[in-house]
């Protein structure tokens, strides 16, 4: 399977440093923060906190925040040359900025920056904001180390002090949407969003979320509020453009992850996105481009060398998609999409035993993979083992009773074991076929069923209705003829 992502959690970092830096431009408050973001190398980050602050002055928490989550030395240069500072740097701050990341463009444009201070504040009110900020710092932290329940306790606390803070509220739903509590998430990210219904952040979070349990057309109402709130918001183009690709509208993707590039051209995962809407569209080209570039922008994108290795896979380069998919689970062993392609390529190459373990540990990361214990039970089938593999398809169907696929295996499955349950078997194809009529294989299986029952004339009809429905399998057509000439003579 080719990996699709939404950009939730990415988007609850950037969440966690653009509250960060509203609450500094509004309270001048400025302690030294290094902020936690994830993954997102390059991002319109900026665009969103450039229309949530009014273009105010950067301070010195946003110069750090910016530069931890992964915006280039040189769009923070541009952003300091636009908006100027609110702080005088001086030499131990520049060679902190140095450390950060900062290049040298970067501290001479803060060398030679416009300074507008900030008004001075209520000490009591500074005093509170500074607490707040501590908090979510350290909530910060523990997101990027994917210790969620700290993150949520550090949240919740902030906003004891602070309980009609949109974006505090936006923060604790970030939270909760990494520990996989989608459900509070929700709820938290719609109260952030009764507080100030412009919360732009928070409608692509939400957006987010909701993609995470399945809800696109939820999630692309909350990314076009986004976006009309703000159209150069890149990750709600790129979270959209997710949306519509779940519910087959590749051109629209293709639109949406364009604009999101326009205008954020080193956004990596769009152009693993763009690759994969353009792959559904066979421009095959195209979409190995797109794999190529966000490689070039972000060579330890785990996502693009295993859509990488999907591609090369389709194109009958079995060697090159385990290549690829190898360098995935390098870069991320709990790729659970890698394990499952590299266990489906290593069957094909012959190497069962690998492929089992593949899969294997693709259960291990996602339990609820029902395509992963079809796989597996193939893999077992393969080896002989037909208990193992009734044992793994049977749930699958526990996940999915609706999944036609799996009642036909299984009906395979059932009949190749030798215990002669063709009762069973029967019972399989014919649920399968109940789901999906027009299930050649199923109404091969269901034949083969049959004629083993003794009923040649069922079996005869389910053989010529495989047949009527897929005529170029030569199969089909020699089992139809076979029996026909039994039952003529």
């Amino acid at each position: 399977m080719t990996f699709r992502k939404t950009l939730t959690l990415l988007i609850l970092a950037m969440g966690l440093v653009i509250a960060l830096s509203a609450w500094a431009q509004q309270n001048a408050v400025a302690p030294t923060f290094r902020s936690a973001r994830a993954d997102l190398k390059v991002s319109a980050t900026t665009a969103a906190s450039e229309s949530a602050s009014a273009k105010k002055p950067l301070n010195q928490v946003q110069v750090f925040a910016l530069l931890a989550g992964g915006v280039p030395s040189h769009r923070v240069t541009v952003l300091v040359q636009e908006r100027g500072i609110d702080f005088e740097p001086t030499d131990d701050y520049l060679q902190e900025v140095r450390l950060a990341g900062g290049e040298n463009e970067l501290i001479s444009a803060l060398q030679n920056a416009k300074v507008t201070k900030s008004a001075t504040v209520d000490p009591a009110a500074q005093a509170r904001q500074a607490e707040v900020q501590q908090h979510v710092a350290r909530g910060a932290q523990f997101v990027l180390s994917k210790r969620y329940t700290d993150a949520e306790t550090e949240c919740r606390a902030a906003i004891q002090l602070d309980p009609q803070s949109s974006d505090l509220h936006m923060v604790l739903g970030g939270a909760l949407g990494g520990k996989g509590d989608l459900d509070g998430a929700i709820l938290e990210l719609r109260e952030a969003l009764r507080l100030n219904p412009d919360n732009q952040v928070a409608h692509t979070i939400l957006g987010g979320v909701l993609g995470e349990k399945g809800d696109w057309d939820g999630e692309i109402a909350e990314e076009h509020q986004a976006l009309r709130l703000d159209p150069n918001i890149a990750e709600a183009h790129y979270s959209l453009g997710l949306a519509l690709g779940n519910k087959g509208d590749w051109e629209g993707e293709i639109t949406e992850e364009r604009a999101a590039l326009r205008l954020a051209p080193n956004l990596a995962e769009a152009h693993v996105s763009l690759g994969y809407a353009l792959g559904e569209k066979d421009d095959v080209d195209g979409e190995i481009a797109e794999y190529h570039e966000a490689l070039r922008l972000n060579p330890n994108n785990d996502m693009a060398h295993n859509n990488l290795g999907v591609t090369l896979r389709d194109k009958g380069d079995w060697d090159g998609a385990i290549a690829e998919y190898r360098v995935a689970l390098r870069l991320n062993p709990n790729n659970e999409e890698a394990h499952s392609n590299l266990g489906d390529a290593l069957r094909t190459k012959g190497d069962l035993d690998g492929a089992i373990r593949e899969y294997r540990e693709a259960l291990r990361l996602n339990p609820k993979d029902e395509d992963a214990y079809l796989s597996l039970g193939g893999a077992l089938g393969k080896k002989g083992d037909w208990e193992g593999a009734i044992l793994e398809i049977r749930q699958a169907l526990r996940l999915n009773p609706d999944n036609e696929k799996a009642h036909m295996i299984l009906g395979f499955a059932i009949e190749l074991r030798g215990k002669g349950d063709w009762d069973g078997a029967i019972a399989e194809f014919r649920e399968a076929l109940r789901l999906n009529p027009n299930g050649a294989e199923a109404h091969s299986g269901l034949g083969m069923a049959l004629e083993h029952k003794g009923d040649r004339q069922g079996a005869l009809e389910e053989y010529r209705a495989a047949y009527m429905i897929d005529t170029k399998d030569a199969v089909y057509k020699q089992d139809y003829e076979r029996l026909l000439r039994q039952v003529n003579q």
